[in-house]
């Protein structure tokens, strides 16, 4: 290398340390060709903090993640059954989290369709990973490394084999990267026993690891982030250790003065049998002691510096929990009720668990599973709990409209079909399947010019609204069981509202909640609406697995039910803010959210129904005139004298098909009162309804007519 060309690289080395902080950056330097490079971190030393606090979050994440079945998919490119292996259809509940899942959405739009496999050579592999590990043992491994030091590798073993025939998983601490300027990473090398080394091809090896800003070969995980706490809990423990055995102090010393110099054994044991003669014993305790001779009695106790310092396990324990992402409820029992015990248990498979499985099934996408094929592919299954009460709930619902059948049902809870549940049972009020239907009942009024009859803002979800009064009648009984438990105590204690509102009314809960109970009807109103509506287009079909159907669904959690919610929880918010200002008893409080929850049932739950089912029809003819090729959209109101103003001046706008007529966060001014306005604070507005019982609708803009 000529001197001009070391200086250049010698400047580059310097550039990038005083940049990055550390020479590993995206780069491969000259120094760094062809040798080990060592991380930041000793990884050997943080596994060996896997003890006290760091071992129950990085344990309770490594066997709750093991513990979520992994399955294998195979991709089909018609409709016709793959014969290679053994498969089974996909239930539709599933198919939808892999449409929506990040790591496995790709191949579920590359496929006409996607079948599960039950026999092949990548399940006998986890079944048995090597002599010594079967599929629990990896995955718990996996995602303890990670936890512990952010790297996880495996070794695929395959030899001269078609198939991977063992998995090895090697312990992070042993691993070291050698960089290469073309290829990134050279080799990887293995050393446990002094002098020996594995040098391993980075075709052999999966190397998992968490996101590590300052290093572009190794992970950050957890430990590293909270390796101070870590050091800390540990010293604690030590500590009180100390205190308790080594370091253990007496309640109080006899102090003599110099001059009585040091008494003999003797006297020390009558001295001392005297003092609990005279002193020891509960009955005894206050007793006045009268010293002679210049005796002093002295108090020995915990300097403040330690106690300060023993009071912070505490924060140091939710310290740990929150880097690992792991929730109290899990490990304390202190404060831990069943209703933040569900609500930390969901949130922890949310946030947590989750992310880990999605990072995991997409690194073993990218570079196992093509070993065995291009069409395959795994998932993990989804890990967040779902509400049983919903299920029963939705499974009578689907029952009684006909929205699937028996066996459809089965299928969907993995339970074998029967011969007798292919057809829908409908009840007898309906007309069966392909039966021409009843003419409708003659009008007594004059019907309205828009919208028409076919439209939902005509007629209301009884279903909708009898599954969102159980819903509220759920939510009022656990609402009440927890006032009644947790009132009086708040009550005697110093904590402000916000905080026992906080611990009464779980948001997150009642918004999954709402979602589950109002998820069925706007998916089956979205569709049929959809449905009619591509027929704009001749030949046109709506393909049910349609990726706009959902991200409208998904667009109808986050806006629509957060804001119902939230609407719910600021009003019964009030209600006891209202009750308190007022100076009422407990019980004249209750019976205030009792009638709140009364509201709700009477007016509320139908008021929403059909507010949701406009929603739900017209986003689902949107839908379906864009893929039937539409482009424009107009606004029309039901132009009779009950149209608010808002509504009147909506009037005839248009839109692109997939446009908005207000954004989220936009302003609607009162035409005829300009000091009132609406907000849309939760969701723009593509279509109606503008406001709760709204009568409004769209139509396409067919160009030509």
């Amino acid at each position: 290398m000529g001197i001009v060309a070391w200086a250049t690289d010698q400047i580059a080395q310097q550039v990038v340390k005083r940049i990055t902080g550390n020479p590993a950056g995206w780069n491969v330097l000259g120094f760094q060709e062809g040798r080990p490079y060592s991380p930041t971190s000793n990884y050997a030393q943080l596994v060996q903090k896997y003890t006290g606090w760091v071992y129950a979050c990085a344990h309770i994440n490594a066997i709750s993640c093991a513990q979520i079945p992994l399955r294998l998919y195979v991709r089909k490119r018609s409709k016709n059954k793959v014969k290679s292996f053994c498969t089974v259809s996909v239930p539709h509940l599933r198919k939808a989290y892999l449409l929506a899942s990040p790591s496995t959405t790709k191949f579920m739009r590359m496929a006409e369709d996607v079948e599960e496999v039950l026999e092949h050579p990548f399940i006998d592999l986890m079944n048995s990973v090597n002599e010594q590990t079967n599929e629990f043992d990896l995955k718990e491994a996996t995602f303890l490394y990670q936890d512990l030091t952010g790297n996880a590798y495996w070794v695929i073993q395959q030899e001269s084999a078609p198939y991977p025939m063992r998995i090895w998983p090697l312990m992070p601490q042993y691993v070291k990267i050698v960089p290469s300027k073309e290829k990134f990473i050279e080799r990887f090398e293995y050393s446990i026993a002094f002098g020996e080394k594995h040098l391993i091809d980075p075709e052999e090896m999966i190397h998992f690891r968490f996101v590590n800003p300052m290093n572009a070969f190794y992970g950050y995980g957890p430990l590293q982030a909270a390796v101070i706490a870590a050091d800390l809990s540990v010293g604690m423990d030590t500590l009180e250790a100390a205190l308790m055995n080594n370091r253990g102090v007496p309640d109080s010393a006899i102090i003599l003065p110099p001059e009585a110099g040091v008494p003999n054994e003797e006297v020390k044991q009558r001295m001392k049998a005297d003092w609990r003669k005279n002193f020891g014993g509960i009955r005894k305790q206050g007793k006045l002691a009268i010293l002679s001779g210049g005796a002093d009695v002295k108090s020995l106790q915990l300097t403040p510096r330690e106690m300060s310092f023993l009071a912070g396990r505490k924060a140091t324990l939710n310290e740990i929990a929150a880097i690992f992402g792991v929730p109290m409820s899990k490990l304390t029992v202190e404060n831990v009720n069943r209703a933040n015990a569900e609500a930390g248990e969901y949130q922890y498979m949310k946030d947590t668990v989750l992310p880990r499985l999605r990072k995991v099934e997409q690194k073993m996408n990218e570079q196992l599973l093509p070993r065995f094929g291009d069409n395959l592919f795994v998932a993990f299954d989804n890990p967040v709990p779902q509400d049983r009460d919903y299920r029963l709930k939705e499974l009578e619902v689907h029952a009684k409209t006909g929205y699937t059948s028996i066996n459809e049902e089965r299928q969907r809870e993995g339970l074998e079909e029967v011969e007798w549940g292919n057809v829908p049972i409908m009840p007898v009020t309906v007309a069966p399947l392909g039966s021409a239907p009843s003419p409708p009942p003659k009008q007594v009024k004059a019907p309205r010019t828009i919208p028409p009859m076919g439209h939902p803002t005509n007629f209301i979800n009884e279903n909708m609204v009898k599954a969102l009064q159980v819903f509220y009648r759920k939510m009022e009984a656990e609402l009440l069981m927890i006032f009644d438990r947790d009132f009086k105590s708040y009550q005697k204690s110093e904590l402000e509202l916000a905080d026992f509102f906080a611990n009464w009314f779980n948001t997150q809960k009642w918004q999954e909640e709402m979602h589950a109970v109002t998820s069925v009807f706007m998916r089956y109103t979205m569709m049929s609406a959809a449905e009619r509506a591509i027929k704009i287009k001749p030949g046109a079909v709506w393909d049910v697995n349609n990726p706009r159907a959902v991200s409208a669904l998904e667009k109808h959690r986050t806006g629509r039910v957060v804001g119902l919610v939230e609407t719910q929880q600021k009003q019964l918010r009030k209600t006891l803010a209202d009750g308190m200002a007022a100076n009422e008893a407990p019980r004249q409080i209750r019976k205030r959210i009792q009638s709140e929850f009364d509201d709700m049932n009477r007016y509320g739950a139908g008021r929403i129904a059909r507010t949701e089912t406009i929603w739900a029809h017209n986003e689902g003819a949107q839908m379906g005139w864009a893929e039937g090729g539409v482009t424009k959209k107009q606004w029309v109101s039901s132009g009779d004298p009950r149209s608010c103003a808002y509504c009147t001046s909506m009037n005839g706008k248009i839109v692109d098909v997939e446009g908005s007529y207000f954004r989220k966060g936009d302003n609607m001014r009162n035409p005829e009162q300009g000091n009132q306005s609406l907000s849309f604070n939760y969701d723009g507005i593509e279509h109606p309804p503008l406001h709760p019982n709204c009568r409004c609708t769209i139509v396409p803009i067919i160009e030509g007519i």
